[in-house]
């Protein structure tokens, strides 16, 4: 976001953009983004209705988890050779914006490793899931939610202990 703002401060202040800026952020961006969809996903901080599996059977939760793993498996298989014909598209084209190289190392070649890294960890959860039966394999981990509701409950009680909110000061 910095390079943004030096980028429109230097176009529109100064008269004098930097070429190949808006190229580079978008190179970050995509990076960042795949790997930190990879970090998500190994980290089980990905959108789960926990509340609403916490509430079902054992065996079913066991069969939801197994194919929510299979489905990133399907999707990952599908989008290795698609990012790589992309890929080999992009390579031919002539690099523009300002960057040395293709597009395809910021549009294609992200999508590659992620998908990649995505069917590997997927493979491995779902049979490490199958065969250890451990949940923290494929839930999110309950130490940190009962951390947090801890936290929360011991500034609740810090406030209530100095005072808290006074509503009396309002209602006069």
């Amino acid at each position: 976001m910095a390079l943004l703002f030096f980028q429109v401060c230097m176009r529109f202040i100064f008269n004098h953009p930097i070429y190949g800026i808006d190229e580079m952020v978008t190179f970050f961006m995509i990076w960042t983004m795949s790997m930190g969809w990879c970090t998500v996903y190994w980290d089980n901080e990905h959108a789960v209705l926990e509340f609403v599996m916490k509430k079902m059977p054992h065996l079913f939760q066991r069969i939801m988890y197994n194919v929510t793993n299979l489905i990133v498996v399907i999707i990952s298989i599908i989008y290795i050779p698609g990012s790589k014909k992309l890929f080999d598209m992009q390579m031919k084209m002539t690099p523009v914006g300002g960057l040395d190289f293709s597009k395809a190392y910021y549009y294609a070649l992200p999508v590659l490793v992620m998908s990649i890294i995505m069917l590997v960890l997927s493979i491995y959860k779902t049979i490490a899931y199958l065969v250890t039966g451990d949940d923290k394999l494929v839930a999110p981990v309950q130490e940190e939610v009962l951390a947090l509701l801890e936290l929360d409950e011991s500034r609740t009680r810090k406030e209530k202990e100095r005072g808290g909110d006074n509503d009396d000061e309002w209602n006069s």
